[in-house]
């Protein structure tokens, strides 16, 4: 507007170009921002506009509407842009946002399918294991019952007896085997109770020095008011000589042991299995090898194990998750390659305290000799045999059956049957029917049930005594006493 009066006609040309070249420009860089663009085009047009109307010629009136037609052309340009760039970068942000949806669901995705590959994983072997334990414990109550039978029958000079002892050894081991598979299934009966695990882990110091050696330092630590624990005290005691066993075989050349005690509430960093609620936290952490992310991902597998052939069966940690999971519990583990590994149990607490437990010893109390008439109801032969064998080197009257039928015409035809003991697995009907129908016919017969199978008789009748096998020959002989001196 100053310079148009002092210039000649063709400069008032080239100024008006400029700008309606600077107008047009800014609509393009500036269609982000719609304001910034109106600010620079009304604030470059509009004076010029009203220069040429103050003129007041024709000539001056028609470019100084032109100049207005101009800008509103521009305006309404630099809107549509603008609508056009708002639409397009909302769009990418919602196209991010669901990538990064997207993403999430299939980090869930493959989570969910870890998870599920791992519960086909546990259902296969709970079959597996629920399918053979019965059988197995069968075998091995038999094996173990013959070779403690023949150990006491042995001099104990003879070259016979480590053979026999050295049997009994591995016949415990595949207890053991199967007990871990059902640990691992979540299949094993448990006992829990209020348990007062500083006291526990004070009982089982000795022995878990011992097993880690001497190269290798324990600690304990628990902290004040530490809670009781609502769990299987022998699993436990079970489950923490396992990870002792792990931790020690992580750290060959020594290091330390950490077991830690204390009370933890359930939040978003506990294990996502747990249902909100008070937990006692067993925390074993060792300073050995670690782990890196490809074992720690399988460290909870079956049959998973970096020891050396021989040397693991891999069940370990999965027996106490299994036992953890059984309990209501959970387990978290946590491990770097080169600075060790953390392993934490989460127990439920209990709501009562712990009872007293008595210090006898109920395996030294002698046995009376037998004088009653015992029922033996059972389908396999090794089996009954054994057992009969036992009643009968313990002074009792043994009546074998191999069926219900056949019990219950021993029932019928002898008065005087002092005991039960029948099998819970029986053909056609299993051993808790076998006892009601037996109640029916003598109110006051006393019974025991035996079983080797994993998952039975968890909700059948009370005041039913259960034995499970595998037993010896000292168990199975002290709850028979029991049982007919009540």
């Amino acid at each position: 507007m100053l310079l148009f009066p002092i210039v000649p006609t063709s400069g008032q040309i080239f100024l008006t170009f400029v700008i309606g070249g600077m107008c047009a420009g800014t609509v393009v860089l500036n269609a982000s921002h719609l304001p910034t663009l109106l600010a620079f085009l009304l604030s470059a047009s509009l004076p010029m506009a009203a220069r040429f109307f103050a003129e007041g010629t024709a000539a001056d009136s028609a470019l100084g509407a032109m100049i207005v037609v101009f800008a509103t052309a521009l305006s309404l340009a630099g809107a549509h842009l603008n609508r056009f760039f708002t639409d397009a970068m909302r769009l990418r942000f919602e196209l991010n946002d669901a990538n990064l949806r997207l993403q999430a669901e299939m980090a869930e995705h493959q989570a969910t399918e870890a998870a599920l590959r791992q519960s086909q994983k546990l259902e296969a072997v709970g079959h597996l294991t629920g399918g053979i334990a019965h059988d197995f414990n069968n075998l091995l109550t038999v094996v173990i019952g013959n070779l403690v039978l023949a150990s006491g029958r042995v001099n104990e000079n003879s070259s016979t007896l480590p053979l026999l002892q050295s049997a009994l050894r591995a016949a415990e081991r595949g207890v053991a085997l199967i007990q871990r598979l059902l640990a691992f299934a979540r299949k094993q009966r448990l006992d829990p109770r209020s348990v007062d695990l500083e006291a526990l882990v004070s009982g089982i110091e000795e022995l878990l020095q011992r097993t880690v050696g001497p190269a290798i330092h324990l600690e304990i630590e628990t902290d004040p008011g530490l809670a009781p624990a609502h769990v299987d005290a022998n699993q436990v005691e079970l489950a923490i000589l396992n990870l002792a066993i792990n931790a020690r075989d992580a750290m060959p050349v020594g290091g330390t042991l950490r077991i830690s005690l204390h009370n933890r509430r359930a939040d978003l960093s506990s294990p996502i299995e747990l249902t909100p609620g008070d937990y006692v936290i067993v925390s074993i952490s060792d300073t050995g090898t670690g782990m890196d992310e490809a074992t720690l991902a399988q460290a909870f597998d079956p049959f998973f194990t970096t020891k050396e052939v021989g040397s693991g069966s891999g069940l370990g940690l999965p027996m106490v998750q299994g036992f953890a999971g059984q309990s209501g519990g959970a387990v978290q583990i946590r491990s770097k390659l080169g600075e060790g590994t953390t392993v934490e149990l989460w127990l439920p607490q209990a709501g009562e305290p712990p009872l007293r437990t008595s210090d006898a010893n109920r395996s030294g109390l002698a046995v009376p000799p037998g004088t009653a008439t015992v029922l033996l109801c059972d389908d396999d032969h090794d089996v009954r045999r054994f057992v009969g064998e036992l009643l009968k080197s313990n002074g009792y009257m043994v009546c074998e059956a191999s069926s219900a039928g056949a019990a219950f015409r021993i029932l019928e035809d002898r008065a005087a049957v002092d005991l039960l003991i029948v099998d819970y697995a029986m053909p056609g009907i299993n051993g808790l029917e076998i006892i009601r129908q037996a109640w029916h016919r003598h109110p006051s017969l006393k019974t025991l049930l035996i079983t080797g199978d994993a998952g039975a008789v968890d909700n059948g009748m009370t005041g039913v005594p259960l034995l499970r096998k595998p037993f010896g020959p000292t168990e199975f002989s002290q709850i028979v006493a029991e049982i007919l001196a009540a």
